[in-house]
């Protein structure tokens, strides 16, 4: 076949090598056959595209043919006669030849338009006022066209001067070509492999060698095509393998004729003849050599070695999970049926091994088969699933909660909008009435014709008076026949619901009952204080709305006069008769008159039986089981001295510390904060009904999300396709799946499921290929894996204080926690400036006589002073509340999200029996706890910081977590907990118990297996019900220009605001606000607990245990090891990693967290660009140290960076990562362009043809995919 037969409807310059979904999911699954490629030595043609080309053209050797195209490519370009755009260009120069001219010359020319301008190649001329006029456009295209002429003048030149041993090199390629007939015999393109460089030395290598090149990425042939071809053994079809060529000068110039490939050869592989290997099912691997029809080879031969599809290895294989789908259910359409997976994502890679012997002939081929995998967990969404009935559950726990306080400070706060009477007497309230007729005041007593009077109630557990109402009462002159007032029409009538209070209440107001007689078991509802005030006749009226009263007449000071009613006198009384209350003036103390009211005062006995015993309210209301709160690992922060009413969300335990007795052998600090309590108690209570009804509102929202996300999870996993429902792309599914598309970040139904969520693994095998006998030995050998991710972070809550409901504050969960405990203390100080005011306005009274009837304990509302400070603990403590609230639904959501991660981790690394069989690490686990390792990518700047503040949180209440593997009889909890897990070949159900409360919580997450596979399968240690803590940390670090920008935003702050170099640092105060290295130091100080755990290495005795939560609690340090050996690096890294980017950390982290026996998650915003780029390079690393060391990818040494980068970069183009851009935003390209590619790290960066780039108004762009 000549080359221009081969070219004429081939163009590899067409060839995509970048993988899609399309391409991955070819039905039907796991039928495609892998061919590795490899050409003999006989193939590499000694002066690369010049010797192909003079061979098929006759060319002489005193010209190159990159010479000739480079001409041929500028003259297509200029146009014909030197036209660009129409106008002669009288600029060109002659850059071919024999190239003695300097290449550099045409950065020396004159870019200016003059009068006249010469070329050398034949002196013609052009004026600028008789020819044409300038056009920019022209001349801006003549400035191009020169430049792209001196480049590739520098690119033949240098390759010319190099040689053969130049750095620029050609690359070689291969494509596998099949007829298609229904285009008449038109070539269709299967696959290509990658472009390899030449060698740059050429050696002569013997007969039937097979050493040569073997490219790393194989072909994968469609199993359509082959199938179809396959079914008819007659037709002669055959797959073409074409051997190209092209010029490595193409890198420096934009030219068609650099770019060119170049025919060398092509291989026949016939079909028909190899069916019987085929058919019907591939599963062996065979070898063949095929010889090179090449007019410029002589020798030469590919050597083909076919693999069966990698996509689905054999169950409980090496790259084979214990939480991957079952292959026959999962992936299949059926009508009705919900198909929850998509297909697995794969390539493979060759590696190939150093010859024995160089000088020896080598028949066989020595290979490393690298297999790249990304399955969805079948774990995922039933772990979110049965979380979220947890969340359910407790969430309505605590709205119902909150309702009950909220309806109790309705009775003190809001009677007047209470519709149902019975409930405030069913919750231990007394239902009262007052009703005010007239005010008679005494003939000695001037006055005008209304008074201004106000009703406080004095309760019995609350120094402070609540106001009922304010209103005008007629005021008339008193008259003995008082039978003359009207009283069936009562001025005003006002209904209120006190609190019944015991006499055995620890909040009854200090002497109370001793003051008024009571003994034990007697009950207490309070009295009712009136406030008068008095107007002169002719007055303007007074002002209701006045705190003090109305204003006084002309010649006439209003008198303040006071009146009082005892309720509990009145309870249960079966007259309603008129009351005639003494009213005295508050200052002199005289009467001053009578007040008609009428008192009617029951409680839900005396609506029975008056003669009942009455009982008093609940002493430990506020006591909540179940709570959310205490659910995801929270206190309220107001169980200590801080403790006030009403009690919200204290729990069981929690309230023990409330309502502990008086320790008589107690510290003095423990007596100040238990009269502390006491003085709190007496003071009322601290949350409104104002707050506490729309804080009502806010839970019954999340109860009702809670309950709509658990129940659509449920349903997700057994509800067939509706009739009217269709199946959609992945980045386009809404509908709850183990695979959630990082655009669907915002989707406030799917916030408990994490995003993104892959078991990416790396499996080797080592394959030895002898193509003369066509035999291949493949034996698998070691697995490497990662779980990459998006953020585990609540996106749809936002991390902005635009509209949030916490009181404005911004940021994740680990600063909203910080801000918690700030506002803890506000609510301290606020409290003592309250106790201090009370103390005071308690001094102050005692010095002055005291009015009959007053009460001494009661304060009015009137001290305003007072009112303020009150009103500031009001808002401190609701303001607490309620952030206390929305972390706990945030955690919620973070912790879901990180369970499905780390579970998913956890038993793939169960199922890893090759690792397993190497070390103990399972005795180990169970000793010590799984160590998962989170590799963070996010930067500490806007959004991302507060996305790395709810990772960092929900990642370290993984802590809670124990996994436990169960069979069907051996299950631990109740029955209707399950959640069942569909499409798994072993996996059969799971159910989350909790236990304990507040930070004492746990979760027990029990995991049943198929009985057969637990009793071969799962080891020994992990049998018998034994459960595995798990053991978290988290490394972080940005690699990108957001943390770039944020690094210099620090340098600058630092070099501007320097410290004088007489003071010390310390002694100025300067804060370490350096957030990644404080969360590196925690991770790396429970990773080195945890190594010297492991790994002794010294005295256990002087080196003390750490445990992880004496490493996460201790901020002060007080437990201190030595850093482990094994650790040592990773310290240094982290120790200089203060305003730079530092990957060695993560680098580092990772590598140890391998070599403890611990699996490893990598995320980013998304989980999808920058984890591409770690995973990628954690997978070479790998390789490498395999390749090294004979077969162990994670031994200490040298490794060589290059050869490390240069895998990465084949990986990052031609492997899975790509595919899950398209699965997430539906374009296969990395959300970067080239500006933010420049400002990561080395080893991270990502190849040019793969970068989104800048497309505005693109998918990209318009799915909110761009990473920074």
């Amino acid at each position: 076949m000549s080359s221009s037969a081969a070219t004429a409807t081939i163009n590899p310059n067409i060839y995509d090598p970048i993988s899609n979904l399309d391409k991955q999911c070819q039905q039907p699954l796991g039928r495609r056959v892998v061919v590795v490629v490899n050409v003999n030595h006989a193939c590499l043609v000694p002066g690369g595209v010049d010797t192909v080309l003079r061979s098929e053209r006759g060319r002489s050797a005193g010209r190159t043919i990159m010479e000739e195209a480079v001409d041929t490519s500028l003259i297509a370009e200029d146009g014909a006669n030197g036209m660009i755009n129409g106008i002669k260009d009288l600029s060109v120069s002659d850059v071919g030849g024999t190239g003695n001219g300097n290449p550099f010359d045409f950065l020396k020319e004159e870019n200016t338009i003059t009068d006249s301008t010469s070329n050398s190649g034949g002196g013609r001329s052009r004026s600028r006022g008789k020819g044409r006029p300038f056009k920019l456009a022209t001349f801006g295209a003549k400035i191009k066209n020169t430049f792209d002429r001196g480049v590739t003048s520098i690119a033949v030149q240098a390759q010319k001067v190099g040689g053969d041993n130049a750095e620029i090199r050609d690359v070689l390629t291969v494509g596998a070509y099949i007829q298609d007939a229904s285009k008449g015999g038109e070539l269709i393109c299967l696959g290509m492999t990658e472009r390899v460089d030449m060698p740059s030395v050429l050696y002569d290598a013997g007969v039937g060698d097979v050493d040569g090149i073997t490219f790393q990425v194989p072909i994968l042939l469609p199993p359509h095509v082959v199938d179809s071809h396959l079914a008819n053994p007659n037709s002669g079809s055959d797959i073409q393998f074409h051997l190209w060529m092209r010029s490595g000068a193409a890198i420096f110039a934009k030219n068609r004729a650099l770019r060119r490939y170049v025919w060398v050869g092509s291989s026949t592989l016939r079909l028909a003849t190899y069916g019987q290997m085929l058919r019907p099912v591939f599963t062996r691997p065979f070898a063949i050599s095929l010889s090179l029809q090449s007019t410029v080879v002589v020798g030469g031969a590919m050597n083909l070695t076919a693999v069966p599809d990698k996509k689905f290895p054999a169950l409980c294989g090496i790259g084979w999970s214990l939480t991957e789908p079952r292959i026959d259910t999962a992936y299949i359409s059926v009508p009705g049926k919900r198909k929850l997976f998509n297909p697995p994502l794969d390539q493979s890679y060759i590696y190939t091994l150093p010859k024995r012997d160089p000088a020896a002939l080598q028949t066989s081929q020595d290979m490393i088969l690298a297999t790249e995998r990304l399955t969805e967990s079948s774990v995922v969404l039933p772990l979110a699933a049965a979380f979220t009935r947890l969340l359910s559950n407790a969430t309505e726990v605590s709205k119902k909660h909150a309702e009950g306080l909220a309806d109790k400070l309705h009775c003190l706060d809001g009677a007047d909008k209470i519709t149902d009477p019975m409930k405030p007497l069913q919750q231990g309230h007394a239902h009262c009435q007052i009703e005010v007729h007239h005010f008679l005041r005494y003939p000695n007593h001037i006055g005008g014709g209304s008074v201004h009077i106000t009703m406080n109630l004095q309760r019995p557990d609350s120094v402070f008076e609540n106001c009922l109402a304010s209103c005008m009462v007629r005021s008339h002159p008193y008259d003995s026949n008082l039978a003359a007032l009207p009283t069936n029409n009562p001025l005003v009538s006002v209904p209120f619901y006190p609190k019944i209070v015991s006499s055995q209440d620890p909040r009854l107001l200090p002497g109370y009952d001793i003051d008024f007689g009571g003994g034990k078991g007697q009950v207490f509802v309070g009295k009712v204080r009136f406030q008068i005030y008095e107007e002169g006749a002719g007055g303007v009226g007074g002002d209701v709305f006045s705190p003090i009263g109305p204003a006084g007449t002309v010649g006439f000071s209003p008198r303040h006069l006071e009146a009082t009613v005892d309720i509990d006198s009145y309870l249960n009384s079966a007259t309603d008769d008129i009351l005639n209350l003494n009213v005295v003036d508050a200052i002199t103390g005289e009467s001053a008159g009578a007040l008609a009211v009428t008192l009617r005062a029951h409680t839900v006995e005396g609506l029975v039986d008056r003669s009942s015993r009455i009982h008093g309210g609940s002493t430990k209301a506020g006591i909540i089981d179940g709570g959310l709160i205490s659910l995801v690992g929270m206190e309220t922060l107001m169980d200590d001295e801080k403790a006030c009413h009403p009690h919200s969300d204290l729990t069981s335990t929690s309230s023990a510390k409330v309502f502990a007795p008086r320790d008589p052998n107690a510290t003095e600090m423990q007596v100040q904060a238990d009269r502390r309590k006491r003085q709190l108690a007496t003071m009322g209570e601290f949350l409104t009904y104002d707050y506490m009804s729309a804080h009502v509102e806010n839970r019954s929202k999340e109860s009702k999300d809670a309950l709509e996300k658990a129940e659509t999870y449920i349903a997700a996993l057994h509800t067939p396709l509706g009739v009217d429902e269709v199946e959609h792309l992945p980045d386009k599914t809404k509908d709850p799946r183990p695979f959630r598309a990082s655009s669907s970040r915002m989707d406030p139904l799917l916030a408990a499921i994490g995003f993104n969520v892959h078991l990416q693994t790396f499996s080797v095998s080592n394959v030895t290929s002898q193509p003369s006998t066509g035999a291949v030995k493949e034996v698998p050998t070691t697995l490497f894996q990662n779980v990459t991710c998006g953020a585990p972070s609540d996106h749809f809550r936002g991390f902005s204080s635009k509209g949030s409901d916490d009181g404005g504050f911004a940021g994740g969960l680990r600063r909203l926690e910080a801000f918690r405990i700030v506002m803890a203390e506000q609510v301290k100080e606020c409290q003592d400036n309250l106790i201090d005011a009370v103390s005071t306005y308690y001094q102050i009274q005692s010095q002055h006589r005291v009015l009959p009837g007053r009460s001494q304990r009661h304060i009015p509302p009137t001290e305003h002073i007072i009112s303020q400070i009150r009103t500031s603990c009001f808002d401190a403590t609701e303001r607490l509340h309620n952030l206390t609230w929305e972390i706990a639904v945030r955690r919620g959501n973070c912790f879901s999200q990180a369970l499905g991660i780390a579970v998913t981790m956890y038993l793939s690394h169960v199922s890893d029996l090759a690792k397993l069989q190497k070390a103990a690490w399972v005795e180990l686990w169970c000793r010590h706890g799984f160590l998962i390792t989170f590799e963070g990518l996010l930067s500490a700047a806007g959004k991302e910081l507060g996305m790395i503040e709810d990772a960092s949180v929900g990642i370290a209440m993984l802590r809670m977590v124990s996994v436990v593997i169960v069979t069907e009889g051996g299950q631990l909890g109740r029955e209707h907990d399950k959640v069942q897990i569909i499409d798994s070949p072993y996996l059969r159900w799971l159910r989350i118990t909790p236990s304990g409360q507040g930070s004492n919580s746990k979760f027990l997450v029990e995991i049943c297996v198929d009985d057969n596979f637990h009793a071969q399968r799962i080891p020994p240690p992990l049998k018998n019900k034994k459960a595995v803590q798990f053991y978290p940390v988290l490394y972080e670090m940005g690699v990108d220009i957001r943390q770039w920008g944020s690094n210099a935003g620090a340098n600058f702050g630092k070099k501007s605001n320097e410290v004088p170099d007489e003071m010390d640092e310390d002694e100025v105060g300067i804060p370490d606000n350096d957030f990644l290295m404080a969360l590196n130091y925690d991770a790396f100080r429970k990773m080195n607990g945890y190594a010297h755990a492991v790994y002794l290495c010294g005295d256990p005795q002087k080196i003390g245990r750490l445990s992880w939560e004496q490493a996460h609690f201790d901020t002060e340090q007080q437990i201190r090891q030595p850093i482990h050996p094994m650790l040592s690096a990773l310290h240094d890294f982290i120790r200089s990693s203060a305003t730079k980017i530092e990957h060695g950390i993560l680098d580092e982290a990772a590598y140890a967290a391998a070599r403890l026996g611990g699996g490893s998650a990598i995320f980013c915003k998304s989980g999808k660009d920058r984890t591409a780029m770690q995973v990628t390079f954690k997978q070479a690393q790998f390789i490498n140290r395999f390749m090294k060391s004979g077969g162990n990818g994670f031994s200490e040494g040298e490794t060589d960076a290059d050869r490390i980068f240069s895998d990465a970069t084949t990986m990052r183009v031609y492997g899975t990562r790509l595919p899950i851009c398209d699965k997430n935003v539906g374009q296969p390209l990395y959300a970067f362009n080239s500006l933010q590619a420049r400002f990561m790290p080395d080893p991270l960066k990502p190849p040019a043809r793969t970068l989104a780039g800048f497309l505005k108004g693109g998918r990209v762009f318009t799915g909110g995919a761009i990473e920074s």
